[in-house]
């Protein structure tokens, strides 16, 4: 169709120059040849839109690097090599993958409190005027150390008991003692009609008599003094501490004496108060241990279980990590929060840990069963995906892709790729990742 149209127009060009009409001015074929490069552009194109609405369409795969302009990625090479004066400067150290107990880390916030199993609220033993106070809040204290002198008004009348009781029994033992002598001589006398037998069986049955009566009168003086050992003050030995002088021994009137060894959170009492045994008037806690309440997910209760180990981490002291383990999982869910107050007893020797102390808490729960585990630190991403270098000699060190599972303590679980036993580098791997990557680059001489 193109050329047939093209031959048309060149016939009339043609004609109009062999046949001029001296009416009208002469053509120049010159000056129309831009008009003729025009209508040939014009027809090619209505040509090819025909064309093209009459052929089926055909797609083509146009690579995308060649779309894009970019190079394809290079392939990783299965090792890399490092020579001997760059492994002498790179800080690599290596481990082995290991078959561990499986454990999962929880984390948690908290808060730090008393272990309520080492709190005291001391109350004095009977009523009473404070005569003096020996502490302050926040002092420390050892067992049996005396608190506060109390002028008890009940302890007088109970020593006067057991004074009393004691003279009884005194009394009574002298009674037994001439009534078994009065026996004695009866039983002499018989012998020779100076006395008769009723005589002797009254005096037997007088000495029988008293010897009840000393019973009793022990029985008494046993009583008055454990009402008196009630008012009275700890024996420092009892309480598990040495005497000393500012210790009071257990001669000594209406002391209140520590019960046990801790600090003194409150004293709510003033000297010349009468109290009684209704109120305490000292606080007192053994911070060795307290108790952090951990607030843990509902979706994670579950997985935790009583005597899981527990690390304690409080921004007073950073890097500092307090070991202890769950105590107590409660039965019910707050529903306001959606936490479970995990209870967990944690050793405080040196008094650190205060009470009300925020907390981070990571409780460790084994999970059953055992895992291969390999250090975090040797865990690199390469193109997206997780690997470990494993040394294979002379320099050498090869990469293996791996997939990895629960991570806790600086470990993670490796749940295939890696057989437990491997030995991997544990410490500079991501020296290794640069080199490999690096031989990734094309040379540009």
């Amino acid at each position: 169709m193109i050329d047939t149209s093209l031959r048309r127009t060149a016939h009339l060009f043609v004609i109009d120059r062999s046949e001029p009409d001296p009416r009208r001015p002469r053509l120049s074929i010159v000056k129309h040849r831009p008009f003729l490069g025009v209508a040939m552009v014009a027809i090619a194109v209505a040509a090819g839109f025909a064309a093209g609405r009459s052929l089926p369409s055909t797609s083509i795969a146009v690579p995308v690097s060649a779309r894009s302009g970019a190079a394809a990625d290079p392939e990783l090479p299965a090792t890399i090599t490092l020579s001997e004066a760059k492994l002498a400067n790179l800080p690599l150290q290596v481990g082995q993958a290991k078959a561990a107990p499986l454990v999962r880390a929880v984390s948690a916030t908290g808060s730090v409190g008393y272990d309520q199993l080492h709190l005291g609220r001391i109350r004095p033993m009977a009523r009473g005027r404070i005569e003096a106070l020996d502490v302050n809040a926040g002092d420390r204290v050892v067992a049996g150390q005396r608190l506060a002198v109390l002028d008890n008004f009940d302890l007088s009348a109970a020593h006067s008991k057991v004074l009393g009781a004691e003279a009884a029994l005194n009394q009574a033992k002298a009674q037994l003692t001439a009534a078994n002598a009065a026996y004695d001589r009866a039983t002499n006398l018989v012998r020779n009609d100076l006395v008769t037998q009723a005589e002797v069986q009254a005096r037997r049955a007088t000495a029988a008599s008293m010897e009840a009566d000393l019973r009793t009168k022990e029985a008494e003086l046993q009583q008055y003094q454990e009402e008196e050992a009630r008012l009275l003050p700890l024996r420092p030995a009892a309480a598990g501490a040495s005497p000393s002088r500012d210790q009071p021994t257990l001669d000594s009137r209406g002391a209140i004496v520590a019960p046990f060894a801790g600090v003194v959170d409150s004293v709510s009492v003033a000297k010349g108060e009468i109290v009684d045994p209704a109120t305490p008037i000292f606080t007192l806690s053994d911070l060795s241990t307290v108790w952090v309440q951990a607030d843990v997910a509902e979706r994670d209760v579950g997985a935790v279980k009583v005597g899981d180990a527990v690390e304690v981490k409080v921004s007073a002291f950073p890097g500092r990590v307090f070991a202890g383990r769950v105590t107590y999982i409660p039965d019910q869910i707050e529903s306001a929060t959606g936490m479970a107050k995990v209870r967990c007893e944690v050793a405080n020797p040196d008094g650190a840990l205060r009470v009300n102390m925020f907390a981070t808490v990571t409780i460790l729960s084994q999970q059953g069963g055992d895992a291969v585990l390999v250090p975090s630190s040797s865990l690199q991403d390469v193109n997206g995906q997780s690997v470990v270098f494993v040394p294979t000699g002379h320099g050498e060190f090869a990469w293996r892709a791996v997939h990895t599972g629960l991570a806790a303590n600086g470990s993670t679980q490796i749940t295939s790729g890696l057989a437990a036993g491997t030995p991997v580098v544990s410490e500079g791997s991501y020296w290794l990742k640069a080199a490999l990557m690096q031989s990734t680059i094309p040379d540009q001489g």
